[in-house]
């Protein structure tokens, strides 16, 4: 038996709230630091992550997995089609992002979560060829560009809702208009 799965979930769940807390506004945030926001004792964080990036590689793949979760529950198949999904995908993704911004660190500096980033973002490519399919966008946008658009509105979602700047259901209504009907006017 491991010593994170001896880890006391409500234990667990402190220190990881507070690395998510932490990272996400200061990725160089220290051991130290984190043992402080989440209550406990330096010598109980070691206990149960070697170290800094132990914990940091742990919290990576559990946001990872839980990202992948949300998508992938979300893709209902025949049933929806593509606006369908990716209204649902942002749904699903938008409110993660509190916890989850620290995620965009790990990805440059991580190679096993920036393969699993890349995943998603094939997932994406996907959607967007569905989208293509369906007539919902433009086919003459090149595939690269919706894909880094529709990527970088999860960021920004995430850090609008984050920042008190917007709502979940404000910053998907937003995200989906910027992709359906661009921000001009003319629609």
């Amino acid at each position: 038996m491991n010593s994170e799965s001896r880890i006391r979930p409500a234990t667990r769940d402190a220190i990881v709230a507070a690395a998510l807390a932490l990272l996400g506004e200061n990725p160089s945030a220290s051991f130290s630091e984190i043992a402080i926001k989440a209550g406990v004792g330096r010598a109980t964080l070691h206990r149960h992550f070697r170290n800094r990036e132990t914990l940091i590689d742990a919290i990576s793949h559990q946001c990872m997995d839980e990202m992948e979760k949300a998508v992938l529950t979300r893709e209902g198949g025949a049933t929806m089609g593509a606006a369908e999904r990716l209204e649902s995908m942002f749904r699903a993704t938008v409110p993660l992002g509190d916890r989850y911004s620290f995620l965009q660190h790990q990805i440059e500096m991580h190679e096993d979560v920036r393969q699993r980033y890349v995943a998603q973002l094939d997932w994406l490519k996907h959607l967007v060829a569905a989208l293509k399919g369906e007539g919902v966008v433009a086919t003459d946008v090149p595939d690269y560009w919706l894909v880094s658009q529709i990527d970088q509105l999860i960021w920004i979602a995430w850090r609008a809702v984050r920042g008190g700047k917007l709502t979940e259901d404000d910053a998907v209504a937003l995200a989906m208009r910027t992709i359906l009907y661009g921000l001009g006017d003319r629609q």
